[in-house]
């Protein structure tokens, strides 16, 4: 696996790798605690599998600093490993949660689902179409491209506490709608954004 992870390098890496100790280039364990703490593992968004991947990466790190019972450790990490949709994603959430890595793990494996869909992109740059050549003129116009869905949560202000709630996915026990402060038992709701800024929402799953 080391040899292997040595083919993929080149330039900068490849010249990093080059000056590690031979044990290191050999041992995929040494080689891979070098890279983390050489090189962040940057998180973009993506899949559940990824957004596992990235917790796990996290807590390992910890573990290996020392620093597993650091909550301020382990936020300041985390956000410094995000990018792009993800990066947009963390902008947005509540202060309560970006400074509390258990809340803010949940938060992430919320946001990516094993085998679900992700929220959508906040910012995509459109690739060029490629050219096609002209349609009959019987042809049938192509149907207009789907909205781009959100998801997200109902938060609620309490006089009562600081600490954020949201709408709960159980009901009360009087079958009313209750709120809740876990990010975990908090109803998500899906929306697709209007040019008017009306928003219908609706319940996934």
């Amino acid at each position: 696996m080391a040899d292997f992870a040595a083919t993929c390098m080149a330039d900068d890496v490849l010249a990093w790798w080059s000056a590690l100790d031979e044990e290191i280039q050999g041992s995929w364990k040494l080689l891979r605690e070098a890279m983390l703490s050489t090189y962040r593992p940057m998180f973009y968004g993506g899949s559940g599998e990824e957004a596992e991947n990235f917790v796990r990466v996290v807590r390992d790190k910890a573990i290996n600093e020392g620093k597993r019972k650091d909550n301020e450790w382990i936020v300041a990490y985390a956000e410094s490993c995000l990018a792009g949709e993800a990066l947009r994603w963390y902008a947005y959430l509540d202060s309560d949660t970006r400074n509390n890595w258990e809340k803010l793990q949940q938060a992430l494996l919320m946001q990516y689902p094993r085998g679900g869909t992700a929220g959508p992109p906040l910012n995509v740059v459109p690739a060029p179409a490629a050219a096609t050549p002209p349609a009959p003129a019987a042809a049938v116009p192509p149907a207009p491209a789907p909205k781009a869905t959100r998801r997200g949560r109902i938060r609620v202000s309490k006089t009562s506490s600081s600490e954020p709630h949201y709408f709960s996915k159980h009901l009360s026990s009087q079958n009313r709608i209750a709120t809740t402060s876990s990010l975990a038992d908090a109803l998500q709701v899906e929306w697709s954004p209007d040019s008017d800024g009306l928003q219908t929402l609706s319940i996934p799953g």
